[in-house]
């Protein structure tokens, strides 16, 4: 097992992804949107995000998890007795309340994750024209071009706006 994929076992069982089987598009798609949210958060475990049909997504990492599951099940341990040290864990929790769909919100999990990385991604990383205005309508509606299922979820994604503005992700790109 390469540092690499410690790092990346480390922090899914800190986040919560303890059995890594991938055999669901659910658990594919939670290990992708909650590696993304979390090296937003200062937690960077150098996976780098293009845009996809479900908003960012890193091929490399899609290969290190499934290299990481067979290495789990082929019995490596490389990563036991190791730990993510305490400003990993510290910045993790912070992700971990970043992800947490807001309470009175009736949104799937899934469909939060997929709504915070889209929309952050959009305003921070998708190419914009310059001088171009990235204010919240203006990443609805380049969100609803890419993905129509949102055009009757836009107070989901105002939400999302808001809650990345509150842990100040909308005004900076990652947090330190």
């Amino acid at each position: 097992m390469n540092p690499a994929r410690i790092t990346l076992k480390l922090v899914l069982d800190q986040a919560g992804i303890d059995e890594l089987t991938l055999d669901s598009f659910s658990q594919r798609f939670n290990i992708q949107k909650k590696i993304y949210l979390a090296q937003l958060m200062g937690l960077d475990i150098g996976y780098r995000f293009g845009w996809y049909l479900r908003g960012p997504y890193c091929t490399d990492l899609t290969s290190d998890a499934f290299t990481l599951r067979d290495e789990l099940r082929a019995g490596e341990t490389d990563h036991q007795g190791r730990q993510l040290n305490a400003g990993e864990k510290q910045r993790l929790e912070k992700a971990k309340k970043l992800w947490e769909v807001p309470a009175g919100l009736s949104v799937a999990p899934d469909q939060w994750l997929e709504l915070l990385a889209s929309v952050h991604f959009l305003k921070h990383i998708a190419y914009w024209p310059k001088n171009t205005n990235r204010d919240f309508e203006a990443i609805f509606t380049a969100l609803v071009q890419t993905k129509p299922q949102f055009e009757d979820r836009k107070a989901d994604a105002q939400r999302a706006w808001i809650r990345l503005d509150e842990f100040g992700l909308v005004r900076a790109k990652t947090l330190e």
